[in-house]
């Protein structure tokens, strides 16, 4: 479980709401998170996994969930993920300066994964294997 202790920033986009904070881990160890409107745990988390490099996990789930439930058409989801890009950019730099500036860190807007999270997003289309889970 997460201790949330400082939110950085908030944002709405489209329907959704986007919360970033500091947080902490179970191990005491200090990692930064993007939560999806009142779940539970994070969408994004940036956590140090070993010495000097930090790495992102996303909670499939969650970016599952805003794809189904998303009903918007093609046009407005390109609008509403370019903004949710400029969020994450901005709280990846906020990471990499409140938390971790000696570190080397795995950005997801940098990643390939973030190619099919776009894709899959705009098109309101999940992968064949992910679309029965």
């Amino acid at each position: 479980m997460l201790t949330k202790i400082i939110t950085v920033d908030q944002q709405n986009i489209g329907t959704v709401k986007f919360h970033a904070y500091i947080v902490v881990m179970p191990n005491d160890e200090i990692g930064f998170a993007i939560y999806l409107n009142d779940f539970s745990g994070p969408l994004i988390l940036f956590v140090q996994e070993e010495a000097n490099r930090v790495n992102f996990r996303v909670d499939d789930d969650q970016f599952y969930w805003i794809v189904k439930n998303s009903k918007f058409k093609k046009a407005d989801r390109q609008q509403f993920y370019d903004e949710f890009e400029v969020f994450m950019r901005n709280m990846e730099y906020r990471a990499k300066v409140y938390l971790f500036q000696d570190n080397t860190i795995n950005y997801i807007s940098a990643s390939r994964e973030i190619i099919r999270y776009k894709n899959e997003y705009i098109d309101g289309q999940l992968k064949a294997s992910c679309a029965n889970e």
